[in-house]
């Protein structure tokens, strides 16, 4: 990816990040009150939290392969160098009369591009990269925390609370339209297309460390026998009940999904391959015991595992095809069972 148009979107997105953490630096540095002086000091420690986040995630990025994370890349590439050259004339505006007003006008202008959806969408793409933690999950209270001291000094500028409150209401319709486009609404597991952006991360990496790998393709033994017998409302809380059976069996570092009706996905990333029919059983035995509303449920499972070797064949979508093989002769086994590389 390192040439590719997503690896530059990501550089773009450093870049602006690091504006950030210059632009506060410098608020900070010509502060006089010793509030704001904190407050500008906590919001440059803040952005460095993300630049952290990138300083890891990036180098392991840089060789990855994304199948189609942005719809219109090419728009999103200019769309975040529009925004860079923007920050710098704001940043050159303030520097020419550095008031509280123009500084608190500075950094709104910066919250609100750096809430561009491209942001969120990278974030939970790159993920597994980073573990559990990515800066979406606390920006929540960073907003509150910008609003509040923009409510304190809403009296230099009246329309300073507003802004704020505009803020966090783009906040919260962005990262609802990134968790639509990637999320499953009714199971909140992935959907396929987030599963394939999130789970190529991980397939990469396994090729690159030479890492053992698993995918596990699950499907709900008779579903349409259980939508026919209790209706389909509560066949949505079998599919529920089965996903959070799921969650709760793998390990957070597991990525899963619901990849079509009452199909599910899971890939493994550094496991042993002696745990991985050990782990498939557990997931058959854990949804057999959970009976979500009462209702009994199986499930079978195909399971294909090994190293990832680089070859034109060789892909996450060829796994899963793989998974998908094991999964049928598994129904045809009678169901409720594991069939491992078939």
């Amino acid at each position: 990816m390192k040439n590719g148009i997503t690896w530059k979107i990501i550089c773009l997105c450093v870049a602006i990040n690091q504006k950030a953490v210059q632009i506060y630096t410098k608020l900070s540095q010509a502060e006089e009150i010793k509030e704001l002086k904190a407050f500008w000091i906590q919001m440059a420690d803040e952005e460095k939290i993300h630049a952290d986040f990138w300083s890891r995630v990036g180098p392991m990025a840089q060789n990855s392969i994304f199948p189609c994370i942005f719809d219109t890349p090419s728009d999103t590439q200019e769309e975040l160098s529009t925004i860079l050259d923007k920050i710098e004339i704001l940043l050159n505006r303030w520097e020419e009369r550095k008031s509280i007003e123009n500084a608190l006008i500075l950094a709104y202008r910066l919250e609100y591009y750096m809430l561009d959806p491209t942001f969120e969408l990278l974030f939970k793409a790159l993920r597994p990269l980073n573990g559990d933690t990515v800066p979406s999950d606390t920006y929540d209270r960073h907003i509150r925390r910008f609003i509040d001291m923009f409510i304190r000094y809403g009296h230099i500028t009246p329309e300073l609370e507003l802004l704020g409150e505009t803020l966090q209401s783009l906040w919260k319709r962005n990262k609802a339209l990134v968790d639509i486009a990637m999320t499953d609404a009714l199971t909140g597991l992935f959907n396929r297309r987030g599963f394939l952006i999130v789970a190529q991360e991980l397939f990469s990496l396994a090729e690159r460390r030479k890492e053992n790998l698993a995918v596990f393709m699950i499907d709900i033994d008779h579903f349409k026998k259980i939508n026919d017998k209790y209706g389909h409302p509560r066949g949505d809380t079998v599919l529920k009940g089965v996903a959070e059976s799921l969650k709760g069996t793998v390990r957070k570092s597991d990525v899963m999904c619901r990849y079509g009706g009452e199909e599910f996905v899971i890939l493994f990333s550094n496991i042993l391959s002696s745990a991985v029919p050990l782990m498939a059983e557990k997931i058959r035995k854990e949804v057999e015991k959970s009976r979500p509303d009462g209702i009994f449920v199986t499930i079978s499972l195909g399971v294909t595992q090994g190293l990832v070797k680089k070859s034109s064949g060789n892909s996450l979508l060829s796994w899963v095809s793989k998974a998908d093989k094991c999964l049928y002769k598994a129904k045809a086994n009678g169901r409720n069972c594991v069939v491992h590389d078939c």
